[in-house]
């Protein structure tokens, strides 16, 4: 039998096995609500906002689906947000972009947990899988799909991730689960919470380790991206006068992680393994001061501190002055010397070139030529300090206003990155109305100002207006305008590799490679306008939830290549984006739900390919049937796909789960679970060296609560 035979075979086989259990379950059970409950969210204006009078089209994942699916890191569970890619770079790198374009990092998202921004300004990334943060520690995620620079300003490009944790209210006593299976797949998390004494606590800590791709699957040889992510995550919550609410919390993780490498290895005496600490510290206070005003402080402090030594073996020709000198000359003698020496010295070149011709006499010289053990890095360290403040007013029953400002500062260091310490801090201030001015009809409008120390002054404005034509259907028409400024490296990159001799009797043969980058500190900040009809309804009777997005994206985008030997930031590329996304939630009973959401993007792509485009995928979408009831059986079956990504890659997945909780006494249960992720083509996940190198991965769980 064949192998497309047999994976076929083994699909129906899982699927019938899933079935069977929810035949066996019982039938009036209410693991779900008995209908679909109309979400309330926060994080499209800083209101809480019925899903009828927001300003954009919300996607929400709350705790019962993300239970469902059994996830166990967070871009797997992202994949059900339409008009999202979620693909794995290595064993500890994933790619999370709405609406795609840039691979490299999240130049054009916001990323929050529990309003907290972490976004990396730095390098303008966001560390998904290192997050001091455990799946278990999340009770909902809602994502803004459009822009929201009117909220959360520069950055909140093409949406907004808000990622919110769970209460220490509403979590066990104790808790413990572990996790195991292919790929080496070893998790650990553990949870206490306390009450009394006027609050509420409750304390994580977790580990998560794996192989990751393991294989390069083009070349068939070791990929070498193992990583290992142990943190800790706590939680107070203390009430005060009038029901207001002070909040604090805390985290720190540590990842480990073998760095393979796409390019040459033969320079390293070991590949290198990067250790990257997180950390964070917040205070939020949410405390009402009269019948029509509450006002909300949050301050928070990030730390990110990445050290990733490389030890390599090379001669001292690459790091000598002379190399480096005929590198800033002409950069195409440079590079041709080191991949030929010998031919770069025999042409016509060498006599016109006195530099070249200063390089070639070194050949001569062993001591230029003779291998010699470096260290080197990729070392960076980045501290970011906010404080925000807001202030909803409610004038009237049919006009809620909030006002508020605030203070980022963002510090960065890196020897080799900055040649040293930079900063980049900003100052805004936001407004937003909400109001109900006829019975059917509701305006939302409002806007961030921001002054940024390198990029300038902007002003990010949104305005919405809603046709609530039925008591559960809306339909909304929004504009919106936001911007993304450069980040400290595009802005303030002195990029040169610092290598020193293992042997420090030879300390005078230390030096920098070659190759140098330098920002000429002009980057610009990209623009967006964008314009969106949707349609949002709720039919109770059935019940089914349907929510259609139609927008029309002007874009003033910029490319990059942020290399050591070629850094190159565009002037700026006009682009049009088009597009559709359509999710839909039906539950057939009170203890299933069956999901599908689907996004069309078409981008008009230049005469040559960039990151701009070739992460845009023309179709993607996800389909999730998921059951969970009292009874305490649970299952799902979760698919998931994107084309077009990197010129023609295709890629899709199924996902399985299938859990049983135990009751074993009055309070404590035992939580039994099974998952299975299915590779269903071969193409490669987001780039051509990290595709399939195992069709399957399989784990199994066990959890104790009390």
């Amino acid at each position: 039998m064949n192998a497309n035979l047999v994976k076929r075979y083994s699909f129906l086989s899982i699927q019938a096995l899933l079935l069977t259990l929810a035949r066996a379950a019982s039938a009036d059970g209410l693991g779900f609500e008995d209908s679909i409950a109309i979400p309330t969210v926060i994080s499209a204006t800083r209101l809480q906002q019925s899903i009828l009078d927001t300003p954009a089209s919300i996607t929400v994942i709350d705790r019962a689906m993300i239970r469902a699916l059994g996830a166990r890191e967070l871009p797997d569970i992202l994949r059900l947000v339409p008009g999202m890619v979620a693909g794995r770079e290595s064993g500890s790198e994933s790619f999370v972009g709405y609406h795609g374009t840039s691979a490299d990092g999240a130049r054009r998202m916001q990323v929050l947990v529990d309003g907290r921004s972490i976004y990396e300004a730095a390098l303008a990334r966001v560390d998904w899988i290192g997050l001091p943060l455990d799946v278990e520690d999340i009770e909902r995620i809602e994502v803004v799909r459009g822009p929201n620079s009117a909220t959360y300003g520069a950055n909140s490009f093409f949406g907004v991730v808000n990622i919110i944790t769970r209460s220490a209210l509403e979590v066990p006593n104790a808790e413990v689960i572990g996790r195991g299976g292919d790929d080496r797949i070893a998790d650990g998390f553990a949870r206490l919470s306390l009450h009394g004494l006027g609050g509420d606590w409750a304390w994580s800590a977790f580990h998560r380790e794996d192989t990751g791709f393991d294989i390069d699957a083009r070349k068939k040889t070791p990929f070498n991206d193992d990583k290992a992510v142990d943190g800790v995550y706590g939680k107070g919550q203390y009430a005060t006068t009038n029901d207001g609410q002070l909040v604090f919390s805390a985290g720190f993780s540590r990842m480990v992680a073998e760095q393979a490498r796409r390019n040459d290895t033969s320079i390293y005496r070991e590949l290198p393994v990067a250790t990257l600490d997180t950390g964070y510290a917040a205070i939020q206070l949410d405390q009402p001061l009269s019948a029509t005003h509450r006002l909300q402080i949050k301050a928070n402090v990030n730390t990110l501190d990445r050290a990733e030594p490389w030890y390599v073996r090379i001669p001292y020709l690459v790091v000598s002055p002379e190399l480096a000198a005929l590198y800033a000359q002409d950069k195409n003698q440079a590079n041709a010397f080191v991949d030929d020496p010998a031919a770069a010295c025999s042409g016509s070149a060498v006599v016109t070139n006195a530099r070249l011709r200063t390089v070639c006499l070194r050949l001569a010289d062993s001591n230029y030529t003779d291998l010699r053990d470096y260290t080197t890095n990729q070392n960076n360290r980045e501290q970011r300090r906010e404080l925000d403040v807001s202030d909803l007013w409610v004038p009237s029953s049919s006009l809620r206003i909030v006002l508020g400002g605030n203070l980022n500062q963002s510090l960065a260091s890196s020897r080799n990155f900055l040649n040293g310490d930079a900063e980049n801090a900003t100052v805004s201030v936001f407004g937003h109305a909400e109001w109900r001015f006829a019975e059917h009809w509701l305006l939302n409008v409002g806007a961030h100002g921001e002054n940024d120390q390198e990029a300038g002054k902007s002003l990010s404005p949104r305005a919405a207006l809603s046709w609530q034509f039925q008591p559960n259907q809306v339909l909304r028409l929004v504009h919106s305008r936001a911007v993304r400024t450069p980040d400290i490296f595009e802005d303030q990159a002195d990029a040169h590799y610092y290598a020193t001799t293992d042997d420090r009797s030879q300390r005078a043969y230390d030096g920098a490679f070659y190759q140098s980058a330098k920002s000429n500190g002009q980057a610009k900040s990209e623009h967006i306008r964008s314009n969106e009809v949707s349609y949002f309804a709720q039919y109770s009777a059935i019940p089914l939830s349907l929510d259609v997005r139609l927008f029309r994206d002007e874009l003033d985008l910029t490319r990059n290549q942020l290399e050591i030997d070629d850094f190159i930031i565009s002037d700026y590329e006009y682009y049009l984006m088009r597009g559709a996304e359509v999710s839909s939630e039906w539950r057939p009973s009170a203890f299933q739900r069956l999901q599908v959401n689907y996004a069309y993007l078409d981008i008009n792509k230049p005469p040559l390919g960039s990151e701009n485009t070739d992460f845009v995928p023309k179709h993607s979408g996800s389909a999730v049937w998921a059951w969970y009831d009292p009874t305490g059986w649970r299952a799902s079956l979760a698919y998931g796909f994107y084309n077009n990504l990197n010129k023609d890659l295709f890629f899709d997945r199924l996902d399985l789960h299938a859990g049983k909780v135990v009751k074993v006494g009055q309070k404590q249960t035992l939580d039994l679970g099974l998952n299975a992720q299915v590779r269903l083509s071969q193409d490669a996940e987001l780039r051509r060296n990290n595709g399939v190198d195992s069709p399957q991965r399989i784990w199994a769980s066990l959890g104790w609560r009390y």
